[in-house]
Formats: C-alpha cells, sequence, structure tokens
C-alpha cells in the first residue's frame, strides 16, 4: 500500500462517525505489511481532541511529488486504498513506457488519431 508513497498524513477526531474511514486507513497504513512495503515512506497522523468536529481528511504524497487531499466523510476506506493502488499503477505504467522509449505524447503514438490533415471546410476556404 505505501509502495508509490513519500508521506502519509491523517487527520481526524476521535468520536467523528465521518472519520471512520481516516481511523481504519491509519491502521492499515501502521500494520507491519504496510510498512515493510515502503519502510521510508512517512507515515504521520494528528488526533483533533478540540470539541469541535473538523473535517477528518488523507494527505497522499507520491513519490512523483503529486499530491493530493482525501476528505475521508466522503470515501470509504476501500475506496481510499484503491486511489492509492490505481496511482501506484499508473506511475508503475509511465515507468515502463519510459524504459521502452514510449512517448504517450506524441502525435504518431496516439491510438485513432491520424496525422493533422487539413479539415473538409478548410479545404473549401481555400
Amino acid at each position: 500500500m505505501l509502495k508509490h508513497l513519500k508521506r502519509v498524513f491523517i487527520y481526524f477526531t476521535p468520536g467523528d462517525s465521518r472519520a471512520v474511514s481516516a481511523r481504519e486507513l491509519l491502521q492499515r497504513v501502521s500494520s507491519d505489511k504496510a510498512r515493510k512495503s515502503n519502510p521510508s515512506c512517512v507515515v504521520d497522523f494528528k488526533i483533533n481532541e478540540e470539541t469541535a468536529f473538523d473535517r477528518a481528511y488523507v494527505e497522499l504524497l507520491f513519490s512523483d511529488a503529486e499530491q493530493r487531499k482525501i476528505f475521508t466523510e466522503d470515501y470509504g476506506v476501500q475506496e481510499i486504498s484503491r486511489l492509492i493502488e490505481q496511482k501506484g499503477s499508473e506511475m508503475e505504467l509511465r515507468s515502463v513506457m519510459k524504459d521502452v522509449g514510449f512517448d504517450p505524447w506524441k502525435t504518431e503514438n496516439r491510438v485513432g488519431l491520424l496525422p493533422s490533415t487539413p479539415t473538409a471546410a478548410a479545404k473549401q476556404q481555400q
């Protein structure tokens, strides 16, 4: 789970029912299995012990420097885990494409696109 992450920060209020997925995610990222997947990933958290309920959230810093902030009331722990895994898969795919010299942004590499040619309307105006 932590393989492609540099940092995970989790913020929640203990008694807030909207923070269930934040608490569950903290348990998952703190597990031995998760920690072994990337020992250099920093897992940090802050528990709000104030009386006011703040929105629980997770901040993720991926190894490609992309940051995401997820308000956990909107997502279950499975959905958050899936987002992390999807981003990791995307990063791995980009790495493989780079290793083989494939640039998806080059026009000739785009599926379904033909080299740019003047449109019929442009030809009629000439």
